[in-house]
């Protein structure tokens, strides 16, 4: 602990109130930034459990905050850790003026407070930590009149005790505090902190338990109600975890989180409501749209893990069961999981090593085709329809709607490469520095059940046909390919015989449609499927991180940040150019950011739909480099 020097004469209320809650943020701040753990089963901390229990059911947002104490041994000790400790970034912030200002104002106040960082950490802060807001009741009231109530559970109640008195001592002196008026509520004692007439300040209370625990808030009547629940559950009504979705969303929070957050649906939508309307039909339409999904949930959460093994933040939202099958495929299909009714499908994740992002999800064709039709405005509407007859046309006279689009999909994948293979291809105007290749699955199974009127062509044959036409078609830009520009197949990708960008195969044995910018990189995506290991760096990365997650967007964050390296001169010259800034300023930003980047393996987002529970997941997460070995390429 460095010496803390001597404390303020007269502390004027922004110094102490704003560094002793910096003090707080700034604990907090570096557990979510640096603490590693090692999982301890799945049950949540039942100590933040018992501090919801004491928040009304209708908080609107909740953050909780679980076992510093027992997690900051985990902290110094992490390979994550010790690997920011020795970036040269986080060195050289230490040594920074900012950092030294920080280190001066934190030990400054608690010199005055006359408490460790230890002791904040540890006897405070230890167990748990538990934040609610709630809003006005009043809808016409904006936000900034909303409450709030903390709550925790200290380990030395006496030394909470010895900080409130000590700061509402130091704040009546300098005149800040008019007074502190002492009350009583069922026997138990609280006390109101009130400000000067003309200060803007609402009162606030708090009450101190026997047991450590401790309430604040800018409201009384929480601060009643939170001593009427710790002296009987059943007094103050339905508790937060009570409230409709919280055990549904905190069940899919398992594990060992850091901390987790619950957000009641009405809050959000409180939160479309301030937002301009205006006049834009299509913006009123996304609104609406996002009021009935809100409408549809019940209840959302979020879970923050840091450990060896991964950095990840968990979103959970839970719907009612009703409304949950009314939002169906259209909504959720791409985080459905299991095969049921879609056959064996081809292995569309069989990539070249050469990938370096890939995603994996599933698609309703037929669906989003209805929903991008539907946002056609009115007179469009007969051109769609004259559209799909040319489209008939060259799909063999297969119906666009009806017949095709049903047969495509659900599953697919796309993925972006490396310029690795780019110094093989002379480097032309339509040559793409990062090869993009898409996709989908046909599934004839689903066409032939479509069929009437006796044997039509395959899909796959129709698709053919109608692409090669669009690709003539695209040819007749004199500005992107030159007029003597031909169609050709060759080793089953169709492009045309010029640098163009875009490419596309019908692979039929695999039951795949294939498209891409460039026709090297179609053809890689071909001759990959004949490789025992081709996808095995993105099916590594699943496993360590999401198995139970089918649909998925993943970067190889080691292979970028070397394609990063080898671009740096031209990225740094980018950057300076866009910001107006010299490159030699740039320069070491980039590498910070490289430096930052090469502490981690993969990033990731998966998903799934848990259909029984009525309840969606995401996952957001980092793999760290020192858990690269799970993850690497056979």
């Amino acid at each position: 602990m460095p010496n803390i020097p001597s404390p303020p004469a007269e502390p004027g209320r922004r110094g102490v109130r704003r560094a002793v809650a910096g003090i707080f943020l700034a604990l907090a701040a570096a557990v979510v930034a640096t603490t590693a753990s090692t999982a301890r089963g799945d049950a949540p901390a039942p100590a933040a459990d018992e501090l919801l229990r004491l928040v009304p059911a209708e908080a609107g947002a909740v953050l909780a905050l679980d076992d510093m104490r027992g997690r900051w041994g985990e902290i110094a000790g992490s390979d994550l850790a010790r690997e920011v400790r020795g970036l040269p970034a986080f060195q050289a912030w230490l040594e920074s003026p900012t950092a030294g200002d920080f280190f001066r104002a934190r030990d400054h106040i608690l010199g005055f407070l006359q408490v460790t960082h230890r002791q904040v950490r540890d006897d405070i802060l230890g167990d748990a930590v538990v934040l609610a807001i709630f809003l006005p009741e009043d809808r016409s009231l904006d936000p900034s009149h909303a409450r709030g109530l903390l709550a925790l559970k200290a380990r030395d109640p006496a030394l909470v005790r010895r900080l409130i008195d000590r700061i509402n001592e130091a704040q009546r002196g300098g005149g800040e505090l008019a007074e502190v008026v002492e009350a009583g509520r069922g026997g138990t004692a609280y006390a109101t902190r009130r400000y000067p007439e003309g200060s803007g300040q609402l009162p606030e209370s708090y009450v101190l338990f026997p047991d450590g625990v401790f309430a604040f808030s800018n409201s009384e009547a929480l601060i009643h109600e939170v001593i009427d629940r710790k002296a009987d559950a059943a007094r103050g009504g339905p508790s937060f975890v009570d409230a409709p979705g919280f055990r549904e969303a905190a069940d899919g929070l398992s594990g060992r989180p850091l901390a987790r957050a619950f957000v009641a649906p009405e809050f959000l939508s409180r939160v479309f409501e301030g937002l301009p309307q205006g006049g834009d039909p299509d913006a009123r339409r996304v609104v609406e749209a996002a009021r009935n999904y809100l409408g549809a949930m019940s209840r959302a959460g979020a879970a923050l893990t840091v450990e060896d093994s991964r950095v990840q933040l968990r979103v959970v939202q839970a719907f009612q069961p009703e409304p949950f099958r009314r939002l169906g495929s259209s909504v959720f299909a791409p985080f459905r999981t299991g095969t049921e009714g879609i056959g064996p499908g081809p292995r569309l994740l069989d990539l070249p090593p050469s990938a370096v992002a890939a995603a994996s999800f599933r698609v309703d064709v037929p669906g989003l085709y209805r929903f991008f039709v539907g946002l056609a405005p009115e007179k469009e509407q007969p051109k769609i329809a004259k559209l799909e007859s040319i489209a008939g046309a060259l799909l063999l006279g297969l119906d666009l709607r009806e017949r095709v689009l049903p047969a495509l999909g659900p599953r697919m994948v796309a993925y972006i490469e490396s310029d690795a293979n780019r110094s093989a291809t002379p480097a032309g105007p339509n040559s793409p520095r990062f090869p993009a290749v898409a996709a989908i699955e046909i599934n004839e199974g689903v066409a032939r059940d479509l069929a009437v009127g006796g044997p039509r062509p395959s899909t796959a044959a129709a698709l053919d046909n109608a692409m090669k036409g669009a690709l003539a078609a695209l040819s007749l830009d004199e500005s992107r390919a030159p007029a003597t520009a031909r169609v050709v197949t060759r080793d089953g990708v169709t492009a045309l015989d010029v640098p163009y960008p875009f490419a596309f195969a019908i692979d039929s044995q695999a039951r795949r449609l294939i498209v891409g910018n460039s026709a090297e990189a179609v053809s890689r995506y071909l001759e990959a499927g004949a490789d025992a290991r081709a996808g095995a760096r993105f099916r590594s990365i699943q496993a360590a991180a999401f198995p139970d997650c089918e649909a998925f967007a993943s970067l190889d964050l080691a292979a970028l940040v070397e394609v990063a390296a080898r671009h740096k001169d031209s990225l740094v010259a980018a950057t300076a150019r866009r910001q107006g800034r010299p490159e030699a300023d740039v320069a070491p930003e980039i590498d910070q950011v490289l430096g930052l980047a090469r502490l981690f393996d993969a990033a990731y987002l998966a998903g799934r739909v848990d259909v029984p529970r009525s309840r969606v997941e995401h996952r957001l997460g980092l793999i760290p480099r020192s858990a690269a070995s799970s993850t690497a390429t056979p």
